[in-house]
């Protein structure tokens, strides 16, 4: 085996071996890292519904700078949203409505990014989401 072969099969071991070593984990509910997620999802949906949101987590996984998150806005008082009131209604009354948005996120200098965001599909583009950013697929899992 000649040395440049050897050093790259070993370069590429150290980060197959790193990537693995990274462990998923759901950030409990009041922990910081579990907020500064949420806050960045906030903005696309409270901008989407045109009210105040919080979230009902369905899904929360994080692995290294990779997060992605499957979230259920409700009220702040608890209450559920109600679609027809919102540019949802009529998707709502088709039944091709799904109250559920599905995001992607990595962790850079400056904090949590949102690079796909998904709400009120009754499909998911996850799969697709982590193939073209390259993040981990046990984020789906």
């Amino acid at each position: 085996m000649t040395k440049p072969l050897f050093v790259t099969i070993c370069c590429l071991a150290a980060i197959t071996a790193h990537a693995h070593a990274q462990r998923a984990h759901t950030p409990a509910a009041g922990t910081p890292e579990r907020k500064a997620i949420m806050d960045v999802l906030r903005v696309p949906m409270e901008a989407d519904l045109r009210q105040k949101v919080v979230f009902r987590v369905q899904h929360l996984r994080v692995i290294g700078s990779w997060a992605l998150a499957r979230v259920v806005p409700i009220r702040p008082d608890g209450r559920d949203i109600d679609y027809t009131r919102t540019k949802y209604r009529e998707e709502l009354e088709e039944g091709a409505f799904d109250g559920e948005g599905e995001a992607l996120l990595r962790k850079g200098d400056s904090g949590w990014r949102l690079l796909e965001w998904r709400f009120g599909a009754s499909d998911t583009e996850v799969p697709l989401w982590l193939e073209k950013h390259g993040a981990p697929p046990a984020l789906n899992r």
